[in-house]
């Protein structure tokens, strides 16, 4: 049963790589479309380097050193309203308890080779 299986899968995907093959090479001829717009003729002037743009004097001058300051953020804080029941509308508010997750540990389905393999 494998083999008809493999053989059908090989006829169908030589018969897929022939169709694709043969589709690649067809040429069709006056479906190209020519698109006039405005853009096409326009032409930009060459840029040019000034004498300013390469002057060492004139990046690393006081005047042209630029600073950049950082602000600190203001620490943040729980503040009451955060925290009260009433403001939330929870019938039951509890604070985030110590809850301890449990260790992960190797289950049977996990190492089980029927289920792998």
């Amino acid at each position: 049963m494998k083999t008809k299986n493999a053989q059908l899968n090989q006829i169908f995907l030589a018969t897929f790589l022939f169709v694709f093959f043969l589709s690649g090479n067809v040429e069709a001829e006056g479906t190209e479309m020519n698109a006039v717009s405005g853009l096409e003729n326009v032409t930009e002037n060459k840029l040019e380097v000034e004498k300013w743009m390469v002057n060492e004097d004139y990046w690393f001058t006081e005047e042209n050193t630029f600073v950049v300051e950082t602000e600190q953020d203001e620490t943040l804080a729980l503040e009451a309203w955060m925290f009260d029941k009433n403001k939330w509308g929870l019938a039951v508010f509890e604070y985030a308890s110590n809850e301890r997750e449990q260790d992960l540990m190797l289950e049977n389905w996990m190492t089980n080779e029927m289920y792998w393999n």
